[in-house]
């Protein structure tokens, strides 16, 4: 309830009800709304990689867009299993769609129907059929509907856990009616063009829509229960600098060989800040996003992600209304896991030019680096040793070429073999790979050991800080018995797929990275603030790219080009050099070094 305000407790009818339990596969319905897709070089697919939670959760959606956009919701055998289908629906009657529901009287002979509430997605509709006069039924508020819902679901969840002994997270797991608005995890469905086997014109919905009243003959609310979580988004101050700016060797931002003026008003309070770098007059800004968020919102939550947090930073420096929003996108993918430098635009020119870089020069080497539209990045990975030979193997792949096919149409895992297979009809990209460096930063030792069956405490400490403190025996659960860090660098690639590339390629080395589940790298968690989220030892530690320049052209507009090529020996005024000096688990690895090196031990 809301507003303080004391209500009647709603009284459940299950004289129509079959079994709730079946009712979210008899309703037929599933599928995605999605918002305004903004970003330059989407496909349209859903990322790929691990859910926030170790709890099942609905499948991520590439939503983009701080607005709400039409969008539609797809037939599929369970509602929260959702997919986009391209294919014609048949029409269907809405007794059909409501078949097993679960209806509520909430007063007033007002009458709220329910399906899927053992799942975690539900629908919920005000029944046009109840008895209820008129004016009743058109005064009932998508907010109140919401409740209903959500008291309802978090009975069946108590129930779950009595009967099950199930171990649910935080409360915020579970969020009540306005922080699923806040969330964005409740969608408004026209369900007459549903059941014509139409576009149901999804939109999704806000706090500010809570007290309207839709027309409930025709509409129908989408409620994500058990939304995807992403607490790390608010471990930073997303309006400030990072504060590794002002720690000599520890972050750098060097453009035109000058190190980057940080603002003395914009420095780092209480929580770190993210900002590395930033360019208004050409529409860029560097940022370094923590691992365990995405960079747009998922079908279930437009507000823990990369835009969501930095616009509205950006909205409240530069004082828009409410209507107005600063423009920003992120024009090359970052997935979720991965943590480190992230290229963001914060002009329609700056984003028109990279997606020109990336369709133009998407596969340009230069000299074995990689270049995804002009930007060359370095990856940071910690990876799983499974046997001592395999730190010389890899040691002596450094500075050599790797080369590996991936089935881009296969599930996560996906399918990676040194060699094409022959006769073969699924679609096999070639990938390469190079192994930059190895070992740590200090080069005093090329791996650490993480097994437990030396007896070691510092080496059963390490296994524990990097996978958490729940498994009994971290590192033997995944087959490790050393981690080693390595500093890798993809060649030749339309970039698109870059981070799943390395995360496979290492994979089919024999070396998964620590917290990389799909390969084999077992679970990192992360428990901050009552809060658990998983992460993984990946980093884009290295960005290095040229800034365009502005051009006059016809009738007085001014575009963005690319920069003209220095002489030799003339200094770069257009280069710029960003580097990260420490990742998440640095320091345990320091920590680790300085314990061996004061026990006389040399890995």
């Amino acid at each position: 309830m809301t507003g303080g305000q004391r209500q009647r407790k709603p009284s459940i009818d299950r004289s129509n009800t079959t079994s709730s339990k079946n009712s979210s596969k008899s309703n037929g319905r599933g599928g995605s709304g999605s918002d305004n897709n903004r970003n330059p070089t989407n496909d349209g697919h859903n990322n790929n990689g691990h859910n926030n939670s170790r709890h099942h959760q609905p499948r991520r959606d590439r939503s983009n867009s701080h607005s709400s956009h039409n969008g539609s919701i797809n037939h599929s055998p369970h509602p929260h299993h959702h997919h986009h289908n391209h294919h014609p629906r048949k029409p269907q009657s809405k007794d059909k769609l409501w078949k097993g529901s679960l209806n509520v009287d909430v007063g007033d002979s007002v009458i709220v129907q329910m399906v899927g509430v053992d799942s975690h997605t539900g629908y919920a509709r005000v029944d046009p059929s109840c008895h209820a006069t008129p004016d009743a039924l058109s005064s009932i508020p998508i907010l109140k509907v919401i409740e209903v819902m959500v008291d309802e679901e978090r009975r069946h969840v108590a129930r779950t856990i009595l009967e099950k002994g199930l171990h649910v997270e935080t409360s915020d797991h579970y969020p009540p009616a306005t922080g699923l608005l806040d969330l964005g995890a409740v969608w408004l469905l026209n369900e007459t063009l549903y059941a014509a086997g139409e576009n149901a014109h999804a939109r999704r919905l806000r706090r500010e829509d809570a007290m309207d009243t839709p027309e409930w003959k025709d509409m129908t609310l989408r409620v994500h229960y058990h939304p995807e979580r992403f607490f790390v988004a608010h471990e930073r101050d997303w309006g400030k600098y990072c504060r590794g700016l002002l720690l000599d060797g520890c972050t750098s931002a060097v453009v035109g060989g000058r190190k980057a003026h940080v603002p003395m008003t914009m420095l780092p309070d209480a929580k770190d800040g993210v900002i590395i770098y930033e360019n208004n007059d050409v529409g860029l800004a560097v940022l370094n996003k923590p691992g365990g968020m995405p960079c747009y919102s998922t079908i279930t939550n437009h507000a823990e992600d990369v835009i969501t947090m930095y616009g509205a930073a950006l909205k409240q420096r530069s004082g828009c209304n409410d209507q107005s929003k600063p423009y920003l996108s992120i024009p090359i993918r970052v997935e979720t896991e991965m943590h480190g430098l992230v290229l963001a635009a914060t002009n329609k020119a700056f984003c028109h030019y990279m997606t020109t870089q990336l369709e133009s020069k998407a596969a340009t080497p230069d000299n074995g680096n990689h270049h995804v539209g002009g930007v060359t990045k370095t990856y940071r990975c910690l990876v799983c040793i499974k046997h001592p030979n395999d730190i010389d193997r890899i040691e002596n792949m450094v500075n050599r070429t790797i080369e590996h096919y991936v089935d881009v149409k296969s599930p996560t895992p996906k399918t990676f073999k040194r060699n094409k297979p022959m006769n073969s009809k699924n679609d096999w990209q070639q990938c390469h790979m190079k192994i930059l460096s190895v070992g740590s930063q200090s080069k005093n030792f090329r791996a650490a050991c993480v097994s437990s069956r030396f007896s070691d405490s510092n080496d059963f400490t390490l296994a524990h800080r990097l996978w958490g403190p729940n498994a009994e025996h971290p590192a033997e659960d995944v087959g490790a018995q050393f981690v080693m860090q390595v500093d890798v660098r993809l060649v030749n690639t339309t970039g698109h797929r870059a981070p799943h590339q390395i995360r496979g390629q290492l994979a089919a080395l024999g070396v998964p990275i620590v917290g990389d589940e799909a390969y084999g790298g077992g679970v990192c968690e992360m428990r901050m603030h009552h809060h658990m989220w998983t992460r993984m030892a990946v980093q884009i530690c290295r960005l290095e790219f040229r800034l365009p320049e502005w051009e006059d052209g016809e009738e007085g507009k001014r575009t963005l080009v690319s920069p003209t090529e220095t002489e030799n020996g003339e200094e770069d005024r257009n280069k710029c050099i960003f580097h990260l000096n420490t990742a998440w688990w640095s320091e345990y690895l320091v920590d680790y070094e300085r314990h061996m090196l004061q026990g006389g031990i040399d890995h």
